[in-house]
């Protein structure tokens, strides 16, 4: 599998480090990306690379903010929240369908992860995906 780099929000993000809520590493400049999927739907794409442990779940929201640090994130779409006894290693991604991006939202999109209780282990990589089925073949 293909992932772009400047589509890549987080690189194996070690959420079993003791993190509280928080936002994605990187972001993605809409102002200069501004047409980044030419008009066709878009998705996050969540890998699980290390298997959580401790905690009680995580929720993986699509945000956009006028600031890249994100701190003042608008919420688009979100996942349920995802209990620790399924962010296990293996397991399919978590695509969250987010449709076009378009121009008029704010200028930096990223990723807001929800999280729930303290984990001691448990690590993902997040990206967004033009096509996210075809990447994960048999």
């Amino acid at each position: 599998m293909y992932v772009d780099k400047e589509l890549l929000l987080d690189n194996e993000l070690d959420i079993g480090s003791g993190l509280t809520s928080q936002v994605s590493t990187n972001t993605i400049d809409l102002g200069v990306a501004k047409n980044i999927a030419a008009g066709r739907p878009m998705s996050l794409v969540v890998v699980v690379d290390e298997k959580f442990v401790g905690g009680t779940s995580v929720m993986f929201t699509i945000v956009t903010d006028t600031e890249e640090t994100l701190s003042t994130p608008t919420h688009h779409a979100q996942t349920i929240a995802i209990l620790t006894a399924d962010l296990t290693l293996g397991r399919e991604p978590i695509v969250l369908p987010i449709g076009e991006i378009d121009s008029d939202r704010e200028r930096y999109l990223g990723v807001y992860y929800t999280i729930d209780g303290t984990f001691s282990a448990g690590k993902v990589t997040a990206f967004i995906s033009l096509d996210p089925q075809s990447n994960w073949g048999s």
